[in-house]
């Protein structure tokens, strides 16, 4: 999914409700993602050092090394398959203060190249929100439960306003070139399986970090990490029960409570 919009809607949500959150990324220092850790990688001599990362045991298996420019194009073949694909993403947001950590969970469902939903299940300051995105009216609807209202608006309004692109794609795939300076991370590994890394640092403020796990036979994000200004880790996110053209129906995608409608 878009990962700054995740990120931004998180905080937007969470903010509104009290929470103290840190959603920035992180400041270069080095290391490799090995056993699961949370370790920023810088993107200095990343793509020389892709593959080199040591894996957990001498009986893992290990993978080609790859560069950032085929990384990119095996997920944007990867992508150019998909018809229709929902998944649902899992969030952990740690807090700078204490280290406490604020987990959230939400479905992602999408009718390529244009029509794509989110609907927060997880906390419950979140539950029930809906953003509904439909780039070919150029229209994005968000409902509040708490309200009951839907907000419709431009949807390159509002991806102006919160500086997101309008690229859809992009919400299930690497972040834009243009907009990223991207790097080959080497090989992390997560629960024992490795996967390809690869380093995103905003060209607006390359102090921040956002690390992709690359799942080496389906070229899908399978997880991401955002690391702050400073390297904490601040979003840990994993996708799971992916669907992907399995027939959603855009009837069913496009379906939202009864609300009051206001226009933006």
């Amino acid at each position: 999914m878009h990962w700054r919009l995740l990120t931004k809607r998180f905080r937007f949500l969470a903010a509104a409700a009290g929470l103290a959150v840190l959603l920035a990324v992180a400041a270069p220092a080095s290391g490799r993602v090995q056993g699961g850790e949370n370790v920023p990688a810088d993107l200095a001599g990343a793509e020389e050092a892709s593959g080199a990362a040591a894996a957990p045991s001498s009986g893992s298996p290990s993978l080609p090394p790859l560069t950032v420019d085929e990384l990119v194009q095996h997920v944007q073949v990867a992508l150019s398959g998909i018809e229709t694909i929902e998944i649902t993403v899992e969030v952990d947001q740690y807090s700078p203060a204490d280290g406490g950590v604020t987990p959230g969970r939400g479905r992602l469902m999408a009718i390529l190249p244009d029509l794509f939903r989110f609907d927060w299940l997880e906390p419950d300051m979140l539950a029930g929100s809906i953003l509904l995105v439909d780039r070919g009216r150029n229209e994005a609807r968000q409902y509040n439960p708490i309200r009951e209202e839907i907000i419709v608006q431009r949807w390159d309004r509002l991806a102006a306003q919160q500086n997101l692109g309008q690229d859809l794609d992009r919400w299930i795939s690497l972040p834009s070139q243009e907009d990223y300076e991207l790097a080959a991370g080497g090989i992390g590994f997560s629960n024992g399986d490795p996967y390809y890394i690869v380093l995103a640092r905003p060209r607006t403020d390359p102090r921040q970090l956002y690390e992709f796990f690359v799942h080496p036979e389906t070229w899908m994000i399978s997880q991401f990490r955002y690391y702050d200004v400073e390297g904490r880790l601040a979003l840990a996110a994993a996708l799971r029960d992916v669907r992907i053209n399995a027939g959603l129906a855009e009837g069913h995608l496009r379906a939202m409570p009864e609300a009051i409608i206001r226009q933006r």
